[in-house]
């Protein structure tokens, strides 16, 4: 059993279908059953159970669990050896929620890239519950988001602060207010009031998701029942219907401040108002790693200069 048998393996295991996995590794089908095979004739047993579909035999499962440890070990040796060899060199992986990504990475990578050229950057995309198990099992070096749920079962760095904003179509100041518009756009800019809004249509994410629970808070708070004209778990979709005066939503400010996600700033401003929303509903930026996992001269760099970067934005 070698390194090479156990990674194959483990590509098996998460594709669950040996055609997908053999594109993946680049070998053929053929090559890749044989790889298998013989590992199941060393162990002495079956890894997986072909009938009445392609499963994890019990054998299987075990040797996941021990794989996905040695492959953990093996990799956090080589953090280290790569660090007090003073090589620069190396793997650094970051998992990220796909908007995130958009809005942060464009800001945080490209510096990261110029000091550390030798350092290559893998991004994990996905929910924040996917990315936190992939932290846990040590499959991502670093998660960028929410203060995670479990913080016990994590060590994280605040990189900076996020307001949410209630994004108004401009059409509806107008029909709100009247003449008056303009004076309201400036008594809301340091904080708006919320209820001026109730009867409005609203465009929020979908329940599960932290920003639409925040709203939900937000909304109880003042009694409101919000008028919901759609769910959406696509927050640039929700923005972009903003945009287009369908509804209210509520949008994050990193997002708001992110020429990768707007269409343009002008246009954003041409098209809706953006005023923020009570204070205590600001979250908390993290980079988040795993206290038991070797933490990379790398990733510690990366944390440094997030926060420099992001906490320098602070007014």
């Amino acid at each position: 059993m070698n390194f090479q048998n156990l990674q194959y393996f483990l590509i098996v295991t998460e594709e669950m279908n040996v055609t997908r996995a053999a594109k993946r590794l680049h070998i053929s089908e053929q090559a890749l059953s044989r790889q298998i095979g013989k590992l199941e004739k060393e162990l002495g047993a079956k890894l997986f159970e072909r009938y009445p579909r392609f499963t994890l035999s019990a054998a299987g499962k075990r040797l996941k669990a021990a794989a996905e440890q040695i492959g953990t070990i093996e990799r956090q040796l080589h953090l280290e050896l790569d660090d007090l060899s003073h090589n620069n060199t190396g793997e650094l992986r970051i998992g990220v929620s796909y908007t995130r990504g958009q809005a942060l990475l464009p800001r945080l990578l490209p510096p990261f890239h110029q000091r550390h050229p030798g350092i290559t950057v893998t991004i994990l995309e996905g929910s924040s519950s996917e990315l936190q198990e992939n932290l846990s099992k040590g499959r991502i070096d670093l998660f960028i988001g929410y203060v995670p749920r479990d913080l016990d079962a994590f060590e994280a760095a605040e990189i900076g602060r996020e307001r949410l904003f209630l994004v108004v179509p401009k059409p509806f100041m107008g029909e709100l207010f009247g003449a008056r518009a303009d004076e309201m756009r400036r008594a809301f800019a340091d904080g708006v009031d919320i209820t001026a809004f109730r009867d409005l249509p609203f465009i929020l994410l979908d329940r599960e998701d932290r920003v639409r629970r925040m709203a939900d808070r937000l909304f109880s708070r003042y009694d409101i029942t919000p008028r919901i004209l759609l769910e959406t778990r696509n927050i640039q979709t929700a923005f972009a219907l903003a945009m287009e005066g369908m509804g209210l939503t509520i949008y994050p400010e990193l997002f708001l401040s992110s020429q990768s996600l707007l269409p343009s700033a002008q246009a954003a401003r041409d098209a809706v108002d953006a005023f923020p929303l009570d204070s205590d509903l600001a979250q908390t930026i993290v980079v988040a790693y795993h206290p038991e996992k070797y933490l990379s001269n790398a990733a510690r760099d990366f944390i440094q200069e997030a926060q420099s970067i992001l906490q320098g934005d602070r007014p």
